[in-house]
C-alpha cells in the first residue's frame, strides 16, 4: 500500500500489528504517502499517520523488514474507499507532463521568498514565484494575485512535488497544485512581470482630469512644479482655444510623479477637485491621436487661408465653348 508512493526502504511492525513503521528513501515520497493515505479506511479501521521524529534510525536494525520493490501487499484489495478517497487518488496520480507547476490558492500574504521557503527542500527545486500586481491605492507597490509557479529541473520531479505537496496547508490555505500546461513558463512570467516593474518605475507622467476650463498651463505648473522638476506640461484646447478639462504633467523622475501625485490626489483647483492618476498606453494613444488630429486639422486651414491669399484653387474656364475644371 506504501510502495503505491515511492521505493520503501523497510517496514516495522509489532506482532499485534496496531502500529507500524514505514521508511521511504526520498522526504517527497514520504509526504506524497502522507498526504494520500492519512485517514484512509482500511478494513474496519481508519489509518491514522504521524510523521516519525527525526533521525529516529540510527543503524540498520536486525528486526527491520526490507521490502523488495516488485513486492505488493495483498490486503489493498480488502480496502473499501470511498468516493472522496478515489478522487483523491486520481487528483494524486495526475501527471506533470512539464517542469513548471501552477499553484493556486495562495494566501494573499505569502510572499516569494515564503514560497521558495516551503519547496526549497524538494528534490530538483530551482524556483517559486508568487504572481503580483501594482497596487493602485499605493503607487510603488505591489499585491499577491493568490497563485503562482514552481520551476523543477525535470519533469519527474515536478510529478513527485506535485504528489507529495498537493493540499499542503501553506500560511493558513490549502494549497492546490497541477501541471502547468500554459504556452508561457514560469520563467516567461517571470521576464513578464519583470518588465512591467520597469515600465512602472518609469512611470513619469500624469494625467490631470476634472480641470478646470480656465485653467492655464501655467496654473498647472505651479502647482505641480513644488514636487519635483517638470520636463512638460501639456494643456491640449480644442480649435476655438479653449481648454478640453484635462492636462499632462510629465516629471523627470518617477519618484517625483509619485510624490506630486500622493501630494495632490485630493486637490482642489479654482473650485474643482483634480482627479489624478499615472497615464496608462491608452491615455499616451488618445493623446498622441489628438496630437494629429489637431495637426491635421490646422494644415487644412493654414492651407485655405494660403489659397485666399494667394488666389489659388479650383478655377473654370471655357475651352471651345465647354467648360472644363483646371487646377
Amino acid at each position: 500500500m506504501f510502495e503505491e508512493f515511492g521505493p520503501v526502504l523497510r517496514v516495522l511492525m509489532p506482532p499485534r500489528g496496531t502500529i507500524a513503521i514505514v521508511e521511504y528513501a526520498q522526504p517527497t515520497h514520504a509526504r506524497a504517502a502522507f498526504a494520500s493515505l492519512a485517514y484512509r479506511r482500511m478494513k474496519d479501521s481508519v489509518l491514522f499517520l504521524e510523521k516519525a521524529p527525526k533521525d529516529l534510525f540510527t543503524s540498520v536494525s536486525s528486526n527491520a523488514t526490507i521490502v523488495p520493490s516488485d513486492r505488493k501487499e495483498d490486503n489493498t484489495a480488502d480496502q473499501k474507499l470511498s468516493a472522496s478517497d478515489l478522487l483523491e487518488r486520481e487528483s494524486v496520480v495526475d501527471s506533470a507532463d512539464t517542469s513548471t507547476l501552477f499553484v493556486r490558492n495562495l494566501n494573499f500574504s505569502t510572499t516569494s521568498a515564503r514560497l521558495t521557503e516551503v519547496f526549497h527542500p524538494l528534490d530538483g527545486f530551482m524556483s517559486a514565484r508568487v504572481n503580483t500586481k501594482t497596487d493602485s491605492k499605493k503607487p510603488g507597490q505591489v499585491l499577491s494575485m493568490g497563485f503562482g509557479f514552481l520551476e523543477f529541473r525535470s519533469k519527474a520531479q515536478a510529478q513527485a512535488a506535485l504528489k507529495a505537496m498537493d493540499g499542503y496547508n501553506l500560511d493558513g490555505h490549502k494549497l492546490l497544485i497541477k501541471a502547468s500546461h500554459r504556452g508561457l513558463d514560469a520563467a516567461e512570467e517571470r521576464r513578464k512581470e519583470d518588465r512591467s516593474k520597469k515600465v512602472a518605475g518609469q512611470r513619469t507622467k500624469i494625467v490631470i482630469k476634472n480641470l478646470p476650463f480656465e485653467a492655464t498651463k501655467k496654473d498647472v505648473r505651479t502647482l505641480f512644479g513644488s514636487y519635483g522638476q517638470l520636463r512638460s506640461v501639456r494643456v491640449p484646447q480644442k480649435l476655438g482655444g479653449h481648454t478640453r478639462g484635462f492636462a499632462f504633467a510629465t516629471f523627470i523622475t518617477a519618484r517625483e510623479a509619485e510624490n506630486a501625485l500622493e501630494a495632490l490626489k485630493d486637490t482642489h483647483l479654482l473650485g474643482r477637485r483634480l482627479v489624478l492618476e499615472f497615464a496608462t498606453g491608452d491615455t499616451l494613444d488618445a493623446e498622441e491621436e489628438i496630437e494629429k488630429m489637431q495637426a491635421k486639422v490646422g494644415s487644412q486651414v493654414n492651407m485655405v487661408a494660403l489659397q485666399n491669399l494667394t488666389g489659388g484653387g479650383r478655377k473654370k474656364f471655357n475651352i471651345d465653348g465647354n467648360e472644363e475644371d483646371e487646377n
